[in-house]
């Protein structure tokens, strides 16, 4: 009797062991089962079968509305920026801060409600979808742009302005002469009066001036990869902005394949509408229509994410 009691509890200390045995084979066929998951996936050979991913889209476009707002809190322009890897293409489309949202200016939106309420005004006027908004300072604006090295302008009319405030703001270059514009320069034109067509020509210049800029950029390709993230803080210092450090990790690696690509990508898309006076810009139905073309045109899909 005794003999049989020392046997069934010698079985039972010998299931503990087991147990424990189990489970850590368990656990080691799990980890490898993982591993071996992940390398198939890596290479290649079975696609990823996530309800949440969208396997079409390797590269998605990225619409982000960078919003130049002086010392004194004013909106002074906007520009969306597209970029579509896909396309090999970057997108520039200025908009006047007096472009009209409904019944106010965007200048007025953004005065009452900020980067927010311009977002939404923006994407709402020219049926976009808008990733991400930042306010840029003057000296953000003339910082990144001196990285690049300005721009190599020829105006096709004389731009001539005396500032009241001192001679380094003056603008003085005749007509059809080439001329270097550092970043202080070019925010100058972008905002004085200096065009025969009013402020319908600071907005075509903006335009003009960040499509150079961002290909004079794409021409440095190694200067331009070493200066990406100093590009993203000087844009996001001082900023009211919803663009994340992830977020931008994310599009950093699609920009740093497009600059290996020997591209010049970035074009001009800009609005086209009617000035009912000097401070009011109704954007065409037509250009709208330009827009939508604009977009399917260089979206990874078949339609706008």
């Amino acid at each position: 009797m005794a003999q049989t009691k020392a046997h069934k509890k010698k079985r039972r200390s010998q299931a503990p062991i087991a147990l424990v045995y189990f489970i850590t084979m368990i656990i080691f066929l799990f980890v490898i089962g993982m591993l071996a998951l992940y390398a198939l996936r890596e290479f290649g050979v079975i696609g990823n079968d996530d309800s949440d991913s969208d396997a079409g889209i390797k590269s998605p476009v990225y619409n982000t509305l960078f919003a130049r707002v002086n010392s004194k809190g004013v909106l002074a322009d906007a520009t969306v920026i597209r970029v579509a890897p896909d396309a090999k293409k970057i997108i520039i489309m200025p908009v006047s801060a007096f472009t009209v949202s409904g019944s106010q200016t965007m200048r007025e939106i953004h005065e009452e409600g900020g980067m927010v309420k311009l977002e939404a005004a923006v994407a709402d006027t020219f049926g976009i979808t808008i990733d991400n908004y930042v306010s840029l300072t003057n000296d953000a604006f003339e910082n990144a742009a001196d990285i690049v090295g300005g721009i190599t302008y020829t105006p096709d009319e004389e731009l001539y302005y005396l500032s009241q405030d001192n001679d380094e703001n003056d603008i003085a270059i005749p007509s059809g002469d080439l001329t270097n514009l550092s970043g202080h320069q070019i925010r100058l034109i972008c905002q004085y009066p200096v065009f025969k067509e009013g402020r319908n020509g600071n907005m075509k210049f903006l335009g003009t001036a960040v499509t150079m800029l961002i290909n004079n950029a794409f021409q440095q390709t190694n200067i331009t990869k070493d200066n990406l993230d100093n590009f993203y803080n000087i844009f996001t210092a001082n900023s009211d902005t919803d663009w994340t450090s992830a977020q931008y990790k994310e599009e950093k690696s699609y920009l740093k394949d497009m600059l290996d690509q020997n591209l010049t990508p970035a074009e001009a898309l800009v609005p086209e509408g009617e000035w009912t006076d000097d401070s009011h810009f109704k954007v065409s139905d037509k250009f709208k229509e330009s827009v939508q073309t604009m977009l399917k045109d260089t979206a990874p899909s078949a339609a706008e994410k």
